[in-house]
């Protein structure tokens, strides 16, 4: 068994637990409404969550979301109200994105965001972006639709954005951008 599935696993043995006492006792039990999924087959709604990928080098990535539904065939969280931290517990650690919808794809390391994004990252840099893509295998988010940055001084436009995180290297295509005066202490006009 992936080590990765443990956690479901456990948490799909306490719904069944708890399935199993509440049939036995009558009581009810109160089930959150999960978002969605487009998928068949075994599912896990649970409420509020917070998942986890470990890294070997003690990074990690987590994923936080007020309602969230487990696909246990097609391995895939998909989740609403989504916080997603990137590469905690390293030095690339700063980058926080918040999405009303994600879908976590566990084989496949990425995390889908259909309805777009904001993104911050430590430093002063944040996004407004269209339907994107958390590549976390290769720690690039891509917008293949328009995009908008804004950094210390900067605001760029455009589209196709490429945004690796733990290089801190951002690329886009068709750009216009505005530079803003930037505020210095002891400089004055």
């Amino acid at each position: 068994m992936n080590a990765r599935l443990l956690p479901w696993t456990a948490i799909a043995l306490l719904v069944l637990a708890l399935s199993v006492h509440s049939a036995l006792t009558t009581t009810v039990v109160a089930v959150p409404a999960g978002p969605e999924t487009a998928g068949s087959g075994t599912e896990i709604r649970l409420g509020p969550v917070d998942v986890r990928e470990l890294h070997d080098d003690g990074s990690w990535n987590r994923l936080d979301a007020d309602g969230a539904v487990y696909a246990y065939e097609n391995k895939t969280v998909s989740a609403e109200g989504v916080t997603v931290f990137l590469g905690e517990g390293s030095p690339f650690a700063g980058t926080t994105v918040h999405t009303p919808r994600a879908a976590w794809d566990l084989d496949g390391k990425t995390i889908a965001l259909p309805v777009g994004c904001r993104v911050a990252r430590k430093g002063g840099w944040t996004g407004e972006l269209s339907a994107a893509t958390l590549d976390l295998a290769g720690s690039v988010l891509r917008v293949p639709g328009p995009a908008r940055i804004e950094g210390p001084g900067v605001t760029v436009q455009g589209k196709s954005l490429a945004w690796e995180w733990a290089e801190g290297k951002i690329t886009m295509e068709s750009t216009t951008s505005r530079l803003s005066p930037v505020k210095r202490p002891g400089r004055k006009g």
